[in-house]
């Protein structure tokens, strides 16, 4: 299962710095890799793959996890998405 998270950050280079420290939390979570990006200087993505989706979310809203995104100096706009369907466009 893929989830995506997007958030507002103060910077992309300290949010992805910070974020490669929080391994632990990530693998309580069941994520096996996570994917990084920005959109432009304050918003990034991560794409997470974890094959507990309920385990993720419930960890997601503890606060572990608004602790590790304060570090991260997210600023707010948090978007969670479950993506759940795929579209092969080869087939």
């Amino acid at each position: 299962m893929l989830i995506a998270v997007r958030a507002k950050v103060e910077s992309v280079d300290h949010w992805k710095e910070k974020f490669k420290t929080h391994g632990d939390l990530f693998k309580r979570q069941g994520v096996s890799i996570a994917h990084m990006g920005a959109a432009d200087d304050q918003t990034v993505i991560a794409v997470f793959e974890t094959n507990n989706a309920d385990e993720f979310v419930r960890i997601f809203n503890d606060p572990a996890t608004a602790e590790a995104m304060a570090e991260d100096k997210i600023t707010g706009g948090v978007e969670i998405f479950l993506l759940d369907e795929a579209f092969n466009v080869s087939a």
